[in-house]
């Protein structure tokens, strides 16, 4: 395929991707405040008691913010556990480190309207569960994310053990548009099952 091609081709996915993150924004906005609350503690419950979770010493979570699976009991609980707890450090726009934190009071608010920790302890180790937001997750393991970039770029310089996607049933789809920077994730927790990806 000629490079004019690709780059039509390219340019199509990436104003699709556009469309469908206003659409996945809206049906999680759709579900209101209490209802994602509970969902949230449903999607909580299946992380604590997944064997990968109860085998894995290096934990990475996002820190929720707006509509996104509620995380901040979930970090708390991962933290009183005992395991080593990591949250995604914003370096500059597309780039962000594994942040190791003690307690979830080291948290402040950050650039993009996200909570971090001031710290320069950053994680060396392998990471064994990376729980990662998103827009939209297909069953093939695309993921549908904001558009800057930071996680493909994060999985594919850190290559966690396992990257799971913490999302509503409402975000599960057939499929997504994909380009080849976009990283697959390995599974999905919703409020109603846990998936396992095969690539």
């Amino acid at each position: 395929m000629n490079q004019h091609l690709l780059n039509k081709k390219t340019m199509e996915i990436i104003e699709k991707k556009k469309e469908l993150r206003a659409q996945f924004k809206l049906k999680r906005e759709q579900l209101g405040e209490e209802e994602i609350k509970l969902k949230s503690q449903l999607i909580t419950k299946k992380v604590l008691s997944l064997s990968e979770f109860k085998k894995a010493k290096n934990i990475m979570c996002y820190v929720s913010k707006d509509t996104e699976v509620f995380t901040h009991a979930l970090i708390k609980k991962i933290l009183e556990i005992g395991k080593t707890v990591s949250v995604p450090f914003i370096v500059k726009r597309g780039i962000m480190k594994a942040a190791v934190i003690k307690d979830f009071s080291e948290l402040v608010e950050a650039s993009f309207e996200t909570l971090q920790p001031q710290t320069n302890n950053f994680l060396n180790e392998k990471i064994d569960l990376n729980l990662v937001p998103a827009l939209a997750v297909s069953k093939k393991g695309e993921r549908l994310g904001w558009g800057a970039g930071f996680y493909d770029r994060f999985i594919s310089d850190y290559q966690p053990q396992l990257n799971l996607a913490l999302i509503f049933d409402c975000q599960f789809v057939e499929e997504l548009p994909a380009t080849a920077f976009d990283q697959k994730i390995d599974g999905v927790m919703t409020e109603s099952q846990v998936l396992f990806i095969k690539q």
